[in-house]
């Protein structure tokens, strides 16, 4: 098999390029937020920062309802049952509602007692800039989770373009929000690091508003004469959860992981904080190739099982990884000849750039194992393999990861160069155990 079969990237290049311009555009929205925030200061954006993982931690584990969603989707769209698909999303977006509402104010009324937590006092200068922000950012989850829903639907579907659409367009409006907010414009008070986040919400909530606007359009619900509002099917609702939940636990316990990594490097200075945050939302843009690659081979690999075709599913997960690892790679040799011009365009504060420097280096170093890390769990997940995916990523988070970066700034006391160390060997012990059950092939007989 050649190194990258051209026709399965074409198989895959159509899907994944939306997905990474949606995944891009929202998290773009968070990289404005940071990028913005910076004008205000170091200490504002060290809050940002350790706010934007605790608002992920919370938003990223409920939206992923997509996963189960996407991952019957494309299953019965591979077998032909439209009118099944259909009503997985009637089911999913109940279940948004449901979480949105519960959630939403569960976090809320938690929020400060988290902080007061994170930090070890009330009287942190991050804590009132942390408590607010998160608050109004949480204000989005509700609509976030419809976003979510419709978003696992169109692609399982194949259709990665909706999503791509609706995602320009929140992140649009999170530029102009962010700057009649953050700064007072058009009327509106100057509101700060609140602005940002008030800013984050309004913006998704126009994308959810939009987005539902799309859903009469579908054929599927008119030829079957289907509606949204209908009775729930309580077998269907458990398969979702069945499906999500191990990625939402993933996703939660994996950004808590990350929580407690920052509120580590707190411990060295606010500078370190600051410098951590930056390298995270520089790596986020750069594994949006791997994440919409991976995203695109779980709905290859659903639709091809759904249709009896568990080799054609392998060839397409093959590539999806092959292509990842290229792609990511190639971004990981920027990190390692400009870290410098890469942070300055959120920090010129010299302390932030020489405490930076360093780890955004060995982060690229290990981009090409991040991609093959997202690829692979995309390709476990689109089979059903959900569970086995976040276990993986829960013990060497909890087991390795942070036991590791306490050694660091507890005991050793080390800089800020030794904990990001465990972050590199972290992203490499988990895509070779993905790959050791990928190449076992136990996925291939995985019943949705």
């Amino acid at each position: 098999m050649p190194l990258l079969d051209r026709q399965i990237v074409r198989q895959i290049i159509p899907l994944a390029v939306p997905m990474i311009i949606s995944q891009m555009s929202q998290t773009l929205v968070g990289l404005v937020d940071t990028w913005m925030v910076s004008q205000l200061g170091v200490a504002a954006l060290a809050a940002t920062g350790l706010s934007g993982v605790a608002v992920w931690m919370v938003m990223g584990s409920a939206g992923e309802l997509s996963t189960g969603t996407q991952v019957i989707t494309a299953r019965r769209a591979g077998q032909g049952r439209e009118a099944d698909a259909a009503l997985t999303l009637r089911e999913s977006l109940a279940l948004a509602v449901l979480l949105g509402l519960v959630v939403g104010l569960l976090t809320h009324a938690l929020i400060p007692a988290w902080f007061n937590w994170i930090l070890k006092n009330p009287q942190d200068p991050l804590y009132d800039d942390c408590v607010i922000y998160s608050r109004l950012r949480m204000l989005g989850l509700l609509p976030f989770l419809l976003i979510s829903s419709l978003r696992g639907y169109f692609n399982g579907l194949g259709d990665s373009r909706e999503h791509m659409r609706i995602a320009l367009v929140i992140n649009a409006a999170n530029v102009v929000l962010n700057w009649v907010f953050i700064w007072g414009h058009l009327g509106s008070p100057a509101m700060g690091v609140a602005g940002a986040g008030l800013a984050s919400s309004l913006s998704t909530a126009l994308g959810a508003l939009l987005f539902l606007g799309r859903i009469p359009a579908r054929r599927v619900f008119t030829a079957h004469g289907m509606h949204l509002l209908g009775p729930i099917r309580w077998p269907d609702i458990r398969q979702l959860v069945s499906l999500s939940m191990p990625a939402a636990m993933q996703t939660l316990l994996a950004m808590a992981g990350f929580t407690v990594f920052i509120s580590l490097m707190n411990h060295i200075g606010t500078t370190e904080v600051a410098a951590t945050n930056l390298i995270i939302s520089i790596m986020s843009v750069s594994f949006m190739p791997g994440y919409g690659i991976g995203m695109a081979a779980s709905t290859l690999i659903g639709q091809k099982l759904g249709a009896g075709l568990p080799g054609q599913a392998r060839e397409a997960g093959d590539m999806a990884q092959r292509l990842g690892m290229l792609l990511m790679g190639s971004l990981g040799i920027l990190f390692l000849l400009m870290p410098d011009l890469l942070l300055r365009a959120f920090s010129q504060d010299p302390g932030v750039l020489a405490a930076g420097r360093g780890p955004l280096r060995l982060m690229g170093a290990v981009q090409a194992f991040d991609a093959l890390a997202m690829a692979t769990a995309g390709c476990l997940r689109g089979s059903g393999m959900t569970v086995f995916v976040a276990w993986s990523e829960i013990a060497v988070n909890w087991l390795f990861f942070i036991p590791f970066t306490y050694v660091c700034v507890k005991i050793w006391q080390t800089g800020i160069l030794l904990p990001f160390l465990g972050l590199a060997l972290y992203l490499v012990l988990l895509a070779l155990i993905l790959q050791w059950q990928w190449r076992r092939d136990l996925w291939q007989h995985q019943r949705v």
